[in-house]
């Protein structure tokens, strides 16, 4: 059994780079999901397929979702491709912690298990939400929200705004890390104590753990969207 570590396992090296276990099966996570809502919707017809449906019904399931959050139709259009890909995403590689022979073979490891992977996801949102609100607000009102001159008080409550920012994103990273590095261990130890039937609730609640936590993280940048995007005066 592998002893869990808060990286991955290097598997092989390319081109002087270490490709761990982790990192490889997020490539294979992508590459797995872009695949079948590819195969899945490529052929859409206006009467949809069983198969069409399915996918259709995650789409619009999500943009339901996520619409209610912003309350907003413009943001929601807006942030909608980020925070369903993450949610589709996350909640993949979190899957991939229940597969049987987790933790005996070093290439089965959950890349949600994995701190480098939780803080990426993190830094990447988090980049992609200021820029955006850059782009949307322009320097000048962007700064407002973290900079303001008119007395001691906002002046600090802006520093304190941007602090905020950091903390934000090193949260939504080890939150995510935490929650399923706990699990690949629990799992890994009553696998190895009652590897029959006894592991099937433990299994069950990971599942739901696992949704929890592609949702938490997906409904998080939502809302860190929403606020950071929004002019200064409008609050």
């Amino acid at each position: 059994m592998e002893t869990p570590t808060l990286f991955g396992y290097a598997v092989f090296n390319c081109l002087g780079i270490n490709i761990t276990n982790t990192f490889l099966l997020s490539i294979i996570c992508a590459v797995l999901i872009m695949a079948l809502f590819y195969f899945g919707t490529k052929s859409r017809k206006l009467i949809p397929t069983p198969v069409q449906n399915f996918f259709e019904w995650i789409i619009e399931s999500l943009f339901g979702l996520f619409d209610g959050m912003t309350g907003d139709r413009k943001k929601t259009e807006e942030i909608f491709p980020l925070v369903a890909t993450l949610f589709i995403f996350i909640l993949v590689c979190n899957l991939v912690e229940i597969i049987p022979g987790l933790g005996v073979f070093p290439v089965l490891r959950s890349p949600s298990s994995d701190l480098h992977f939780t803080l990426a996801l993190a830094v990447f949102s988090m980049l992609y939400i200021h820029i955006s609100a850059i782009r949307q607000l322009g320097g000048i009102e962007y700064l407002k929200k973290y900079i303001n001159f008119k007395d001691p008080i906002m002046f600090f409550v802006g520093a304190l705004e941007g602090i905020g920012e950091f903390t934000k994103t090193l949260s939504l990273g080890m939150r995510l890390f935490g929650n399923l590095f706990a699990g690949e261990i629990l799992l890994m130890i009553v696998a190895s104590l009652m590897p029959f039937l006894i592991p099937l609730p433990f299994l069950a609640l990971e599942l739901f753990v696992a949704f929890i936590q592609a949702l938490v993280f997906s409904s998080l940048i939502t809302v860190f969207y929403v606020f950071i995007t929004t002019p200064t005066t409008e609050h």
